[in-house]
Formats: structure tokens, C-alpha cells, sequence
């Protein structure tokens, strides 16, 4: 089998941190079919230990530890918003990405370069192949996109003129490819969707789905529309439980939301693990708000794969990639993005007090989609 070099702004920073846990996977799986990969990835203030697995992981510093702050915490744009000074380290921070992976390339022999996160990463790796005859292989993913698409004209040719030295430029869902082609339509020909559904490797799970509890699986990020979320909680009747799984900056305006309205949350932060699992086992049905923010929208969330394999029902907004993710999963419904009152009517069928015609419908949809659990 080949060689790969992967570099990527976001990996697990400690044997189950879940950021960047998809690239994980979806790069395990291929170290497990025989494939030698390396993976770059930035020395933050909050790595610790070293990850267990087929990979071999190197870190690179581009800062003292104590303030290798611009990514790890939340992604590079959620901690720079927060934290404005970080946008410091952000030249840094590239430097010592370029310089790792040209390191790295010169004391190859590599069949592959693969960068995750189109800007940094993609952008970082377009410089450093330039003149090399290695493959570049980019991967966009969701925010990394939104930024692309929102910047000037004449910084995206000249991110253009970077990322197009990939042979193939991969996006999260046909939405994106549809923007990232009017955007810069000289990539239109390399471009093609990868969903990485394939990381989503659902373990046995047996469900305990507690009556009324609604999840939310994800980043706390204003995109991520959890306030919507917050406010059509509040309004249902009955004895509804909202629990709330991630972490992000948004976390202290919905903690304050929730309390205004009343609504008791359950905040776990992130979770991993037999955590995760234990969460998803309970809940009633999984909630996925999204909505478009600043020009900043959604990805291909694979949460919504994740609880359809378990059999859980989910509620869903049509942002993004979501609707493709969604297409002919009977246990998936749709409403309109930034809408509480349409979400309400929607979680209304999950958490109200179950009737017999309701409880045989929701187990034909299972059955018809061969759920675990």
C-alpha cells in the first residue's frame, strides 16, 4: 500500500478529545486496509499524551505551549471571534505549518499529500507541493468553506491559485460544491463530494430512550442554530429535557437563554466514548438546529447518520448538506432553518405522550431502515 502525509489544522489533542475525531477515524480505517499515514498536526496548550492507533502523529509547535491557542479550543475562527488576540499567532501558526510539511515532504518518499480544511490547511499545502510531483489531495469541510466563499474576490483567486495545484478538491455535500464552483470556477473539475460517512461506525447500542428527552449532539457555535433549539424546547408542553453534548463559545449565551426561559438544560460538554453512547441511548429524538449565519452555514453534520443507524429519530433543519444527508431516511424530519416554532411542532410528535398508532408508525420507519439497537 502507499504512503500518505495528512496535514490538518484540527486532530484529537488527547486520547479521546472528540475534535478532529473524524479525520481520525476516516484515516484509521485506512491504515487499517494496509496504508502507511502521517499525520501534521499543530502542539496546542492542550495536547496531552500520545493517541493510540495505527497513526503516526507529529506535532508541530509554532508557538511556547502555554499560548498555542489559535486552534484546539474551539476551530481557528470560533477562537479568534472569542478571542481576538489570538489572531496574532494566526502568521506563526502557518509558518510553522508550511515549514513542517516542507520538511516532512523533502525526507519522503510520500505518494500523497492530504490536507483537511481548505483554508488553512488546503492553502498551506498548495504552497508547499509547489514544484514537488507529489499528489495534493484537499478536503474542505464545512466553516473552512463558508470563509472562502465569503471572502473578497481577489483573495479567492489568489487562494485559487493555491489550492488549485490538487488533483482533487473534496466538499462535504453538493450545496458546497455548487457554491465553492461559482466561487472559483477554475477548480469546477476537480471538485468532488465526499460526505466521510464512512467514520460514523456505529457500535451495538441498546436504546433506553427516555420520554421527552431531546439531544443536541455538536458544536455550541451560532450556526449551529442551539438557541432555536433552546426557545421551541421552552414552549413545548409536558415533561420535556433538553441535553445538550459539545462545547464552544455559544455556551454561556445559552446557558443565560435557557434560564431566562425558565427551560432546565443539561450542558455534559463534549463527549466520547461509553459518554456519547450513554447520551445517544436516552434520547428520545436528536435534534440538528442548523441555520446560516453570517454567510457561515453547515456542512454535512454525521449526527444525522450516526442516530439514524441507532434507529433514533431525528430533527432536522434544510441547511447545507443536511437535506442530501437526510434523503430517504424515514426516520429523519425536515424543517425550515431558523424557524422555533416549526422545530416545537416537529420534536411535538416525538416527546408528547405516545399513542398506539404513533409507536407502530415510528417501528415500521425503524424497521424499513434496519436501524442497530
Amino acid at each position: 500500500m502507499g504512503r500518505t502525509l495528512v496535514v490538518t489544522s484540527t486532530f484529537p489533542q488527547w486520547e479521546g478529545d472528540p475534535r478532529g475525531g473524524f479525520i481520525r477515524r476516516f484515516w484509521e480505517a485506512a491504515a487499517a486496509r494496509g496504508e502507511h499515514v502521517e499525520v501534521l498536526a499543530p502542539r496546542t496548550r492542550w495536547c496531552t499524551g500520545a493517541l493510540r492507533g495505527p497513526l503516526h502523529v507529529r506535532r508541530f509547535a509554532y508557538a511556547p505551549r502555554w499560548c498555542s491557542t489559535v486552534s484546539g479550543e474551539y476551530g481557528i475562527l470560533e477562537n479568534v471571534l472569542a478571542h481576538p488576540q489570538r489572531a496574532a499567532l494566526l502568521p506563526p501558526f502557518l509558518g510553522a505549518m508550511y515549514t513542517a510539511l516542507g520538511a516532512r515532504l523533502r525526507q519522503g518518499p510520500w505518494d500523497r499529500v492530504v490536507a483537511h480544511m481548505v483554508l488553512p490547511s488546503g492553502l498551506v499545502a498548495g504552497l508547499a507541493v509547489a514544484g514537488s510531483a507529489v499528489p495534493l489531495e484537499i478536503y474542505g469541510h464545512g466553516t473552512d468553506l463558508d470563509v472562502l466563499f465569503r471572502a473578497p474576490q481577489t483573495l479567492r483567486r489568489l487562494a485559487g491559485s493555491s489550492l488549485g495545484r490538487a488533483s482533487v478538491l473534496y466538499v462535504p455535500s453538493h450545496e458546497k460544491r455548487r457554491r465553492l464552483e461559482a466561487a472559483l470556477p477554475e477548480l469546477a473539475d476537480r471538485c468532488r463530494v465526499e460526505t466521510m460517512v464512512e467514520t460514523v461506525i456505529p457500535e451495538p447500542l441498546e436504546r433506553r430512550p427516555v420520554p421527552g428527552r431531546v439531544l443536541y449532539l455538536g458544536r455550541l457555535i451560532r450556526q449551529k442554530g442551539v438557541a432555536d433549539l433552546v426557545r421551541a424546547v421552552a414552549k413545548l408542553g409536558g415533561p420535556v429535557h433538553l441535553h445538550v453534548a459539545g462545547d464552544g463559545p455559544e455556551r454561556l449565551r445559552l446557558t443565560s437563554l435557557a434560564a431566562r426561559m425558565g427551560l432546565p438544560v443539561v450542558f455534559h460538554g463534549f463527549v466520547e466514548g461509553p459518554k456519547k453512547r450513554e447520551v445517544l441511548a436516552s434520547a428520545a429524538v436528536v435534534c440538528v438546529p442548523s441555520r446560516e449565519v453570517w454567510g457561515l452555514s453547515e456542512g454535512a453534520p454525521l449526527v444525522v447518520r450516526e442516530a439514524c443507524a441507532h434507529g433514533i429519530p431525528v430533527v432536522a433543519t434544510r441547511v447545507g448538506g443536511i437535506p442530501e444527508l437526510a434523503r430517504d431516511e424515514p426516520l429523519v424530519t425536515l424543517v425550515p432553518p431558523g424557524d422555533p416554532a416549526a422545530l416545537r411542532s416537529a420534536l411535538e410528535r416525538h416527546v408528547a405522550p405516545p399513542t398506539s398508532a404513533r409507536m407502530d408508525a415510528d417501528a415500521d420507519a425503524r424497521r424499513s431502515h434496519g436501524g442497530l439497537g
